[in-house]
């Protein structure tokens, strides 16, 4: 019974992962999103830690933007390949970066997602 319980969990788990990625594609270009905001996102913005722990993981940041993800006081925040790296590819889309934070972060926040809350159906 415990592995059936367990299975489903790494299943649901994988899937929220893989939803949580969708999310961030949908960041327009010259545009950033929050922890905090994709967790909502998801359903429960309890989850902006584990958002983070997503981004860390990800193994490819060139097909899933997540240097596009910062803080919720538009401070950068993390990056599994270096804050110089995220820098540079936010600097690319147009994004300004001063002093560790996004330039005019107000007007670079998107958090108008398409989504179905799927942490809320649970």
């Amino acid at each position: 019974m415990w592995l059936m319980v367990f299975i489903s969990f790494c299943i649901y788990m994988v899937d929220i992962v893989e939803y949580t990625y969708f999310l961030v594609r949908q960041i327009p270009p010259g545009r950033v999103s929050s922890y905090g905001a994709v967790a909502s996102a998801l359903g429960n913005k309890g989850y902006a830690r584990a958002v983070g722990g997503f981004m860390n993981r990800n193994p490819d940041p060139d097909s899933m933007p997540c240097f596009k993800i910062v803080c919720s006081d538009g401070s950068i925040g993390g990056f599994g390949r270096g804050l110089s790296d995220k820098m540079r590819r936010l600097e690319e889309e147009g994004i300004k970066v001063k002093d560790g934070r996004i330039v005019d972060f107000e007007k670079v926040f998107f958090d108008d997602f398409s989504s179905s809350y799927p942490l809320k159906k649970r």
